[in-house]
């Protein structure tokens, strides 16, 4: 069915009336409700617009008459024209013509040198799309423009290397896993899957891009100095590690200082940009001075984690904290060799992970498991150098401290779930976050941690986390009272079951006997180098 522009704006004048209208009259409940249905109408009018987007790009290929459509309207590409009649930018603008391609056919009708050259029938007859699970999703209003462009445009770079029915198996998993992602959280879920469906292609990239690193500076007329570059991910990341220590130091000492000091003098009101400008020139000028660098005041630590398997073979592929592109195995060797390894298994014999209730920190070797299993905050993905590790279950409470009663999380989502009443629970290397029912009123566990970027963890539990042992067995706060009604008909009187609020301390219980063991895969042992820099 064809489409025109007086149809497009009919519907357009409707959403305008919509858009004059005061919503600040409406309640909690009514603004959520319309505040979805907006959401969902905004990714329908992004469908439609990348439909546009994606067709413009196809007419605009350089080996058409006059270079294409975008270069005849006097534009250099199909994404500056785009840019400019959208008025967004032009990496939008590219994300939309990306997802556009998964729209349309995999034979597209030829062009000519106007649209009334393409045959009637093949208008009238909606063409099977490129990739099916993505349009399908999208013109649902279920899947964002940022989601799809970001799917299509990683499928698009193993299209070639890998088989049609492995490629759309990919494509069906990563629109199941993005559909309540955010288009950051999608980008580091394609980029994991995609590298783990081509190898070969992988590291090839890998090397491209380490071809390609390089630093500039340039002082201009005032004596400022501007730095630009471009680095591979191994490159980064002790540049990385080095400076957000370093900030996130100056952070937790500016979080101590007393706000009613009548020394403003000594007040640290530096920006995060300001911060990571004096890191960087901090540890240079200790370099100039530094005569055993082995004994440098900064202290930090690279975690490089891989499959004990992979190390051993050589190939495959593995991750380093604070950044979220995955790394070949032998990349990570470069890494690793540069800086000198310290090899440890979690979970060995080298060291305890489960100490129960003889200590109340957590041990740095738990700390990296806890990291190894929710990749940094487990509710929001924050970067590990953002995080402290939590017991779920206080431990004046009874607690323990092991990997089962642990979870990594930011300041912001630690003080969330206690005041908001979240339920956590650890169980199959896995973490789940149960919404309160303000939230959620059916309780259905949200994924946490890595699983929750990760289309290997898809399957939902087939029970309510309180009718599984793990969740009973535990003496967690979490834990629902005995005469808990299963969600849909909650006691009048009865609160949801979740952590306690910040205000009131959890019922007192004793630790279980049998506690659930540690959360780390023993099938699948990571093997952890810890670099120093």
């Amino acid at each position: 069915m064809a489409i025109d522009a007086a149809e497009i704006s009919r519907v357009s004048a409707l959403v305008g009336d919509l858009a004059r209208r005061d919503v600040s009259g409406l309640s909690h409940g009514d603004l959520m409700d319309a505040h979805d249905a907006v959401a969902r109408l905004g990714r329908l009018a992004g469908t439609l617009q990348a439909r546009f987007a994606g067709e413009i790009a196809r007419r605009s290929t350089p080996d058409l008459p006059g270079g294409g459509l975008a270069r005849r309207q006097g534009f250099g590409s199909a994404g500056l024209m785009v840019s400019r009649v959208t008025g967004g930018t032009t990496a939008g603008a590219i994300r939309a013509i990306e997802a556009g391609l998964a729209l349309m056919p995999e034979a597209a009708p030829s062009v000519g040198s106007d649209a009334s050259q393409v045959d009637a029938t093949q208008a009238s007859v909606p063409p099977t799309p490129r990739y099916p699970a993505v349009a399908e999703a999208a013109l649902a209003g279920d899947l964002s423009v940022d989601a799809a462009g970001l799917i299509t445009s990683g499928l698009e770079t193993i299209a070639n290397r890998v088989p049609s029915d492995r490629l759309h198996d990919l494509e069906r998993r990563l629109v199941d896993k993005s559909l309540n992602l955010a288009a950051h959280e999608v980008r580091s879920l394609v980029a994991t899957a995609v590298a783990r469906a081509d190898l070969r292609g992988h590291e090839e990239r890998e090397k491209r891009q380490h071809a390609e690193r390089y630093i500039a500076w340039k002082e201009d007329h005032t004596g400022m100095v501007t730095f630009t570059g471009k680095l591979d991910a191994v490159t980064a990341a002790p540049i990385r590690t080095v400076i957000e220590q370093v900030v996130t130091h100056d952070f937790r000492a500016r979080r101590d200082q007393d706000p009613a000091s009548p020394d403003q003098h000594t007040a640290d009101v530096r920006t995060v940009g300001q911060m990571r400008a004096d890191a960087l020139f901090q540890v240079c000028r200790h370099a100039l001075g530094c005569k055993e660098t082995e004994q440098s005041g900064i202290r930090t630590t690279i975690v490089v984690r891989m499959n004990k398997r992979d190390l051993d073979a050589g190939r495959g592929l593995g991750s380093i904290d604070g950044t979220h592109q995955t790394v070949s195995v032998g990349q990570l060797r470069r890494l690793a060799g540069d800086a000198g390894i310290i090899p440890a298994v979690l979970g060995g014999d080298s060291e305890v992970l489960d100490l129960g209730r003889s200590k109340r920190m957590f041990t740095r070797a738990q700390r990296l498991a806890l990291i190894e299993r929710d990749g940094g905050c487990a509710k929001c993905h924050a970067p590990p150098e953002h995080c402290e590790a939590h017991h779920i279950r206080w431990w004046d409470k009874g607690g323990r401290t092991d990997l089962a009663n642990g979870v990594m999380l930011c300041t912001r989502c630690h003080h969330d779930i206690h005041r908001q009443g979240w339920g956590i629970l650890v169980r199959a290397n896995r973490v789940d976050f149960i919404p309160p029912q303000t939230i959620d009123p059916s309780r259905q566990p949200i994924p946490g941690g890595r699983a929750a970027l990760d289309i290997r963890e898809l399957d939902p539990p087939s029970r309510h986390p309180w009718e599984d042992s793990a969740w009973d067995n535990s003496a967690r706060d979490d834990q629902p009272p005995s005469d808990y009604s299963p969600p849909g008909n909650p006691p009048a009187d009865q609160p949801p079951p979740g952590n306690p609020p910040a205000d009131q301390p959890p019922p007192e219980s004793p630790p279980p006997d049998n506690p659930p063991r540690s959360s780390v895969d023993d099938d699948h042992p990571a093997s952890k180098a810890l670099l120093s820099a």
